[in-house]
């Protein structure tokens, strides 16, 4: 494989922004003013490479099959910059592997079966079935375990009411760590929340935040101490607010949580709950929407960039290969038109995108993003 020289690109590494650059990538990987025998020469000027997005949660599975490869939702991911992604919901071992190596695809993590009880919201969808049912103490070790034994990367919990118990929940984060598994629990609803944040020991993401009650400074504090990272998919809950299918859902109470979460420095992703449903976001240009509420509630376009690259591979514990363009790192990276540490709307502007050192996406004359998709 070649190498490709990108001459007087502006970088965003992650953490920082470095003026004209030149960056080689190489086997792989990204190095920094190593100009080797590049048989690709790219003019930089104007432009911003940066880390590959993450989309911290996502639904594929549901989306399966698909007519043909090309109808595939992980290709509009890709061509919106989305690199890496954190499948949430009942993707199986098969479809993993099948996701990982079909190529134009992003790099997908998956927690597998989800864990909710009988007589949960959760537990009247189509696709549950006896494996997604943890009732006991007994029922959450035996659920863990068969994750574990299956290959799942993460653990993922639905906690409502009715749904799991503390004690329930408890035991699935107890042998979640015990494993050495992270775990995701979904609380859309307050009383869901407190009990995530109530888990002994601590989970490690909450994705959403409520639609009825928004949390408080005090629930937010509590975060910041546990160091549980929050995934607040803000695109899904102002589909689900607009959508009039859960009565006294607002999405002024799910923003006012994320800005209690930022003003006491809780590490905030990027995530979508993009899915297949009739009214979920959109696999790709979903992320778009998400960064600009981030934007709306008090978040600078820089943070909002660190936190879809360098801190979502910091909080699901990949940053020692990705998340930041430095020598030697891989070549999970976006090149733009224009400087999105300023105007995330340049994100609309996606030329290349390389994944392991191999283009993924190359923009066609027809083929740019709808700017519409981005309001700023």
């Amino acid at each position: 494989m070649g190498s490709t020289l990108i001459k007087f690109v502006r970088i965003f590494d992650g953490l920082r922004i470095l003026e004209q650059q030149n960056v080689t990538i190489r086997g792989g990987l990204t190095f920094l003013n190593d100009y080797g025998n590049a048989s690709e020469i790219i003019n930089g000027s104007g432009m911003t490479l940066f880390p590959g997005l993450w989309d911290t949660h996502v639904h594929l599975s549901e989306t399966q099959p698909f007519p043909t490869e090309q109808d595939a939702p992980q290709l509009d991911m890709t061509k919106h910059g989305i690199t890496t992604a954190i499948e949430c919901g009942r993707m199986s071992k098969s479809e993993h592997e099948l996701n990982n190596v079909t190529e134009g695809f992003p790099e997908v993590y998956y927690a597998g079966n989800f864990a909710t009880s009988t007589g949960s919201l959760h537990s009247t969808f189509p696709s549950v079935d006896e494996d997604n049912i943890v009732d006991t103490i007994e029922d959450a070790t035996r659920f863990v375990q068969r994750r574990v034994a299956e290959g799942a990367d993460y653990v993922k919990i639905v906690a409502d009411n009715p749904g799991p118990s503390q004690e329930v929940i408890d035991q699935l984060s107890r042998e979640a760590q015990l494993h050495g598994k992270l775990t995701i629990v979904h609380a859309a609803r307050k009383k869901a929340f407190e009990m995530a944040l109530s888990a002994n020991p601590p989970v490690n993401f909450i994705t959403h935040v409520p639609l009825d009650v928004p949390i408080s400074r005090e629930d937010a504090d509590k975060m910041a101490e546990l160091q549980i990272t929050a995934i607040p998919t803000l695109v899904m809950e102002e589909a689900l607010a607009k959508s009039g299918m859960i009565p006294g859902a607002r999405l002024e109470a799910a923003l006012e949580s994320v800005q209690h979460m930022i003003a006491a420095g809780v590490h905030v992703l990027v995530g979508t709950d993009s899915n297949g449903s009739l009214i979920g976001p959109r696999h790709g240009e979903a992320i778009l929407r998400e960064m600009e509420l981030l934007q709306q509630v008090g978040m600078k376009p820089l943070d909002v960039l660190r936190a879809a690259t360098q801190l979502s591979a910091q909080c699901f514990k990949k940053d020692d290969s990705r998340g930041t363009i430095a020598a030697g790192m891989r070549a999970d990276v976006v090149l733009v038109e224009g400087d999105p540490t300023k105007d995330l709307g340049c994100l609309t502007k996606v030329k290349k995108v390389w994944k392991a050192g191999k283009v993924i996406y190359s923009v066609k004359e027809d083929d740019d993003v709808d700017a519409s998709d981005f309001s700023i």
